[in-house]
């Protein structure tokens, strides 16, 4: 898989969590102090739905369709208006029957989990850390969510496995997978 555009290391549910990278983490993701979960999830870019049009080469005239949308970045919008060459607001051009799914109404409900679910008494959302990593502008998000102190040891390695979740979006569809990191 190639680069991401952007990565962002976070740790903590939200600003009222204290909570640090592992030490093994920060060492191998140095930078930036992390940022909450719930603010790494709210800087993800957004998507609305506009119209679409063709040229009919014949007439040369634009036809306005209702059997697709263009899928945007409302604020890139706003940033190609005010003549923002660089700015890229069009994710996909899907037909009609696709769902916008937004960053905050896929992880918002696992915030409420985060914060209620426990481990040893503690909050997960105290205990999490991990990246968000971002690809064609955003269009599709990958992200590995961890829980420090959750581990297991495999027989004959010495390094625990740090368990966590991992998932992918898509802009239309999102996939979750438990897994480790060593």
């Amino acid at each position: 898989m190639k680069d991401p555009e952007t990565a962002t290391v976070f740790a903590g549910l939200d600003g009222r969590t204290e909570t640090e990278l592992p030490e093994w983490y920060a060492e191998q993701h140095g930078g930036p102090e992390p940022i909450s979960f719930s603010e790494a999830v709210r800087n993800l870019p957004q998507a609305v739905d506009t119209t679409v049009a063709y040229r009919n080469p014949y007439s040369d005239e634009w036809i306005e369709t209702e059997r697709f949308n263009a899928i945007v970045e409302p604020s890139r919008l706003q940033a190609e208006a005010d003549g923002d060459a660089d700015a890229e607001s069009l994710f996909h051009i899907p037909t009609d029957s696709y769902a916008i799914i937004n960053p905050v109404d896929v992880y918002g409900p696992l915030e409420e989990v985060l914060r209620e679910e426990t481990i040893d008494g503690t909050p997960l959302g105290e205990v999490m850390f991990g990246e968000i990593r971002r690809y064609r502008g955003g269009g599709e998000v990958h992200m590995d969510i961890m829980f420090d102190g959750l581990e297991v040891r495999l027989p004959g390695r010495s390094d625990p496995i740090t368990m966590g979740v991992t998932a992918v979006t898509a802009r239309n569809s999102t996939d979750l997978a438990v897994g480790g990191s060593a």
